[in-house]
């Protein structure tokens, strides 16, 4: 059976064991012969979401995304709220999203059907994995400990 392309996306700021298992998903989907790409939200959209910049800029965050083994290519998200152009650009046959990441389904599967795709969307589980699986628990943790013991030196 042929492999899958398998399009990803994220934040991908301050890398952890949960993105590790969120692309070993989407890898296992592609299957050994698959291709994972992964699209990496722009620095605006994250301030956007967040409320803050990120900790690495997108093309950081790129760089290091594409060093996984896991990951064939990885590319920076375009400077849009439709979510559905980047999908439309790169046809993939499944689009991964993970447990907790917010997409309109609807009008992305609304825009494969009219351009006659056939990309399936599934959703990820939230796997186990040993430590910290939150990039905003890592920052968190980074602050209560510079507020109890002082600033770096």
């Amino acid at each position: 059976m042929p492999g899958k392309r398998v399009l990803v996306a994220g934040k991908f700021d301050i890398l952890h064991l949960g993105h590790i298992a969120y692309l070993e998903q989407a890898r296992e989907l592609a299957g050994a012969d698959g291709e994972v790409i992964v699209v990496i939200a722009r620095d605006n959209t994250i301030l956007k979401e967040r409320g803050a910049p990120p900790v690495f800029p997108a093309e950081q965050r790129k760089k290091i995304v594409e060093s996984l083994k896991m990951v064939d290519r990885a590319i920076v998200g375009y400077d849009t709220d439709d979510q559905s152009r980047v999908v439309i650009d790169i046809k993939p046959d499944i689009l991964a999203l993970g447990y907790d990441q917010k997409a309109n389904i609807e009008r992305i599967q609304g825009e494969c059907k009219r351009r006659g795709l056939t990309t399936e969307i599934v959703r990820l589980e939230k796997k186990d994995a040993d430590g910290l699986c939150s990039s905003t628990l890592i920052r968190k943790r980074i602050i209560d400990f510079y507020r109890e013991n002082g600033t770096a030196r």
